[in-house]
């Protein structure tokens, strides 16, 4: 299986901008997005109502003259238990990047099923950062 995911963590990570068009143009099937190649896909408000366990990132200490107010973005993939498979990150501000991705590696979410059997599925969550 962790070849698999490991191989899935690959193909996603090389599709670049196929990758990022995931989500655009898709049918829908019991609430759930698929794209063409019938990987499940996830919006982030989906993904935040999904998680059962969340940890807040450690935000490092900001310059007193720095002011940021936006989103710290990463595609994920969630195995078929509920963990986190692979993280990308999406966009955002490099001061904030690993201190997200850090707590982000310890999130988990309810496991899905299609047709009965349990599926992976990926998503992009986003931060919201505010430093002043």
């Amino acid at each position: 299986m962790k070849t698999r995911i490991a191989l899935l963590c690959a193909a996603l990570l090389y599709a670049g901008p196929a990758f990022s068009q995931l989500g655009l143009n898709c049918g829908e099937h019991p609430g759930i997005l698929r794209n063409k190649s019938g990987i499940v896909w996830f919006t982030s408000e989906q993904l935040e109502k999904m998680a059962l366990k969340r940890v807040e990132p450690e935000m490092p200490p900001a310059p007193a003259d720095f002011h940021y107010d936006g989103y710290v973005s990463f595609r994920i993939l969630v195995d078929k238990k509920g963990g986190i498979g692979c993280i990308w990150a999406k966009n955002g501000h490099p001061m904030f990047i690993e201190a997200v991705n850090e707590a982000l590696q310890y999130w988990e979410f309810k496991p899905i099923q299609v047709n009965g059997k349990p599926v992976e599925f990926v998503g992009v969550i986003q931060f919201h950062v505010h430093a002043n």
